[in-house]
């Protein structure tokens, strides 16, 4: 029997790649969607966003990505007339590779090791954040994380610094400026720098800013988060005794960006790993496209992923009716 040629598969089921799968099947391609493995969904950002406020209509909602694209999925399978036309895979996509004009997909999960072939692929794996480590771990970190009260992403959550003492964990110029960017907005006295040890490098602008502001950078490794779940974050033991009180930080280390498949294939990317692509995201691999956190120079907002994801899905949906134009003038000489 010959294998069936999806139109699109789409890797990632977060708010990119749902928007994707979602405007896939409503174009009637026959889509499918690689949720992943629970290890992959545990390192996806998505996974981790517990709130939205600066979406109109996500205030209240708990993880609001996991559970809007939940219902998403649920609602399409219901659907008569569309609900076929998708087909959902909770599997971990393991490789990619290219035969003729279309790629093989291979996706493990619990029944074992499987191929999918289609013709183009939407790439939504995202980015996660770099955590700081603390004593030799990340664990340190991560109920305050949890809780909102370590920050990792100023547009969407720099608000919630107002009211509070307020901390940055960096080593690079961004720090510098996200500090006197909130300084600026939110009218914080003070937001000291932690690098968690030596060997930050800082450019001499971002000195001069750092000198401008008031802003104290703190080499000294970081030794103990002070803080409990009763009392919340309370700020930092540095090595060598010093104690930056802190209500708030803000984590900004760098990203780790999720890019094997197409790195794979050869698909250009950054200097951070995001994907280079173009108009309608298709990546410098042809017939690849890449949607959300992983896409370079965009922002990591799910409102522009939403958008990423409706555009690469028509373009998709271009070259399949142009295939089936092109089958239809064949058939008629």
């Amino acid at each position: 029997m010959t294998q069936e040629i999806y139109d699109m598969a789409v890797i990632g089921a977060g708010g990119a790649g749902t928007m994707a799968y979602l405007r896939g099947v409503l174009n009637n391609n026959r889509v499918a969607l690689f949720t992943g493995d629970a290890d992959s969904k545990r390192k996806g950002r998505a996974t981790w966003v517990l709130e939205v406020d600066n979406m109109p209509g996500m205030h209240g909602i708990k993880r609001p990505i996991t559970k809007t694209s939940s219902e998403t999925l649920k609602w399409l399978k219901d659907q008569e007339t569309l609900g076929e036309r998708g087909t959902v895979f909770k599997s971990k996509v393991t490789s990619i590779k290219r035969d003729g004009d279309h790629f093989v997909l291979e996706h493990e999960s619990r029944k074992g090791s499987e191929t999918l072939l289609a013709r183009h692929v939407v790439l939504a794996t995202g980015i996660m954040d770099v955590q700081p480590g603390i004593g030799g771990s990340i664990e340190p970190i991560l109920p305050f994380a949890n809780r909102g009260e370590a920050i990792y992403c100023v547009r969407c959550d720099g608000h919630q610094t107002m009211g509070h003492t307020v901390s940055i964990i960096g080593r690079s110029d961004t720090a510098i400026h996200i500090a006197s960017m909130l300084m600026d907005r939110y009218g914080h006295e003070s937001f000291p720098v932690l690098t968690n040890g030596p060997g930050a490098t800082f450019s001499e602008e971002a000195a001069a800013v750092a000198k401008l502001y008031g802003i104290e950078i703190h080499e000294q490794p970081i030794q103990q988060v002070l803080g409990d779940d009763d009392s919340g974050l309370q700020g930092f033991q540095l090595v060598g005794g010093a104690r930056i009180e802190s209500t708030r930080t803000i984590i900004a280390l760098g990203i780790i960006a999720y890019n094997q498949l197409l790195t794979s294939l050869g698909g250009e990317v950054d200097g951070q790993g995001k994907a280079i692509v173009n108009e309608s995201f298709e990546s410098s691999v042809p017939d690849l496209f890449v949607v959300g956190d992983l896409v370079a120079g965009k922002k990591m907002q799910i409102y522009t992923a939403w958008d990423e994801a409706v555009d690469a899905a028509d373009q998709i949906d271009r070259r399949v009716r142009a295939r089936k134009r092109e089958a239809r003038r064949a058939a008629t000489h």
